[in-house]
């Protein structure tokens, strides 16, 4: 990589540069002049809606390779005139095959996403086996029920609260609160499928 850097340093000299080797000369410095924080602001919005339609994908467990259709509710402030210009890159990066822009608030929406400017929504309509998709959530759930209980054991024994270290008894806490969300989502899913 040093020689490719070289090669590319003195070609942007024509063979000509100010200093004999790239090695020798200062590192460069920003240039306030090149900074553009609108420009800045509008790739966060981008990636931060490829990154949530990745999400929503990976919850939905869609195949990586399949094209699915979004929805997008835009907040105004140009999200929607953003997101229309750079749709290319949105359908290429979040493996998208078609964005719609709807009128209408997509955040109580089961499945959706909402940032401040934008909500998302993945219209995935999947033909899956309600049976067997609830038993793969209740074994998930099982697991996770037996640490809870464990748990809720180890924090209501005075012996182990007295014994243990304040880290151990912290990072127990700590996981029971994160067990009970995980919890929560997995029934949440349970009562969508009915």
């Amino acid at each position: 990589m040093p020689f490719i850097t070289e090669e590319i340093w003195q070609a942007v000299y024509d063979g000509k540069p100010p200093l004999k080797s790239i090695a020798l000369a200062a590192y460069p410095a920003g240039d306030e002049k090149q900074i553009n924080l609108a420009s800045e602001t509008d790739m966060a919005v981008l990636q931060d809606l490829i990154v949530s339609v990745r999400n929503l994908r990976a919850e939905l467990k869609i195949e990586p390779k399949l094209r699915v259709p979004i929805e997008i509710y835009a907040h105004g402030n140009g999200t929607r005139e953003l997101i229309e210009g750079n749709r290319g890159a949105v359908e290429r990066l979040a493996t998208v095959e078609k964005v719609t822009f709807v009128e209408a608030s997509l955040a109580k929406q089961a499945g959706a996403r909402s940032t401040a400017r934008f909500d998302v929504h993945v219209a995935y309509e999947r033909k899956i086996d309600l049976g067997a998709e609830r038993r793969r959530l209740e074994k998930e759930l099982e697991p996770i029920e037996r640490e809870i209980t464990s748990a809720e054991k180890q924090l209501g024994n005075d012996e182990f609260l007295s014994k243990a270290p304040a880290q151990v008894v912290e990072a127990r806490r700590k996981r029971s609160q994160e067990l009970q969300i995980l919890r929560e989502r997995i029934q949440k899913q349970l009562n969508e499928l009915g």
